[in-house]
């Protein structure tokens, strides 16, 4: 039985492109494209079963880093690979951490696209590697949790914290796998946001990927 794969971007002729890719591929079936994260929900609220969706990060009304949170929630079922233009360390930790099962730059070669959709469409991860062009750069530097924590001057706990909260962890699971009470993760995470001068996980992504883009 074919694989059927859903593809989310707002550019037509990037779209068009991978429907022709995916003509040539006999183990998958394109079974529709949306243009942003609304029309994406309404799609998936109205059909049946999608075993892969190619998913866009830069999306009008509604964004690609906003769609993850609600497919880990309510479609966990569905094996993400995110295809974007922004393909550097910290927007590929994020989206692994936000539930995606795989992420490809826009400029990948076509052997490695399709690659990365047999690999994900079997559940298995696939992350293309990212090459900065500086072999020797610390990585550290790209690591967006770690921007956050010099500049906002942020504890190894209140990472842990935002890390979860990004899992879509609730406060007691948090803070049964963090050993606290959920009164103490709630003091953190009102804390956390208060550094951050954000008001929801929103924001905080909105603000990794800042950080990300450097």
């Amino acid at each position: 039985m074919k694989k059927t794969i859903l593809i989310a971007d707002d550019h037509d002729l990037f779209a068009g492109g991978l429907k022709l890719i995916l003509e040539t591929i006999p183990d998958f079936e394109m079974i529709g494209k949306v243009s942003n994260g609304k029309e994406l929900i309404e799609f998936l609220e109205n059909h049946e079963h999608i075993d892969l969706l190619a998913l866009d990060l830069h999306m009008p009304l509604m964004d690609g880093m906003q769609v993850l949170p609600f497919l880990q929630r309510n479609f966990p079922s569905i094996h993400v690979l995110v295809v974007t233009g922004q393909h550097t360390s910290a927007t590929m930790d994020l989206c692994r951490n936000l539930g995606a099962k795989g992420f490809v730059g826009k400029d990948a070669s076509l052997p490695i696209f399709k690659e990365a959709l047999q690999e994900v469409a079997e559940g298995r991860e696939y992350f293309q590697s990212v090459r900065t062009g500086m072999p020797n750069r610390n990585h550290v530097i790209n690591n967006s949790f770690e921007r956050l924590r010099e500049t906002f001057k942020l504890s190894s706990r209140e990472i842990e914290i935002i890390q979860l909260i990004l899992h879509q962890q609730d406060t007691n699971t948090i803070a049964e796998k963090l050993h606290l009470s959920p009164l103490t993760v709630k003091t953190h995470r009102k804390n956390i946001f208060k550094k951050l001068r954000i008001n929801n996980v929103v924001g905080l992504m909105n603000l990794l990927k800042e950080m990300g883009g450097g």
